[in-house]
């Protein structure tokens, strides 16, 4: 099964990207993955699973007020314009393909980046299938960037410390 639609864009997120000045704090570590959780340099509460092995960063946050998760990813090997829209898909183990369209964006770094958004009605799909796989498949369309795979050994155990800090996101 294809999900057709199921992810929209971050129009109104371009600009969020993890900041020097963010207060997060770590809240638990497994493998190459970290749930965290603070506020952004706005202020804002967030709670987010990343991890960056071999230089190239995935992450998944919720902001406090928001009613969408946001997914980013990038790298310095990457070359983009902000605002360019780059079609993807994202595939966890055997399980069906997600389709998402990432907007670019640059994280304070300088690194390229890509966004987009998880409807909150969508999550409990994609949360089950981000901690219980054992990995990530992500192709961009026409291969504008080499595809990636990511082993997502820790994400289960990251995951109560993650489900906790959404329960108390304000």
């Amino acid at each position: 099964m294809v999900r057709w639609g199921s992810f929209a864009f971050a129009l109104g997120l371009v600009t969020i990207a993890p900041a020097a000045s963010a207060e997060t704090n770590s809240l638990a570590r497994a493998g190459s993955w970290e749930a965290f959780g603070g506020t952004t340099t706005g202020g804002r509460g967030v709670c987010g699973i990343s991890a960056e092995p071999g230089g190239r960063y995935f992450g998944l946050k919720l902001f406090a007020g928001v009613q969408t998760f946001t997914i980013q990813m990038g790298t310095g090997q990457w070359t983009i314009e902000n605002g360019t829209k780059v079609p993807l898909t994202l595939r966890f183990d055997s399980n069906p393909i997600w389709n998402a369209t990432g907007t670019a964006f640059h994280f304070e770094d300088g690194d390229a980046g890509l966004q987009f958004d998880v409807n909150r009605s969508e999550i409990d799909t994609f949360a089950r299938e981000f901690r219980n796989s054992s990995q990530l498949r992500i192709q961009f369309q026409d291969s504008l960037f080499p595809q990636w795979i990511m082993g997502l050994e820790g994400t289960l155990a990251v995951n109560s410390a993650f489900q906790g800090c959404i329960r108390k996101l304000q």
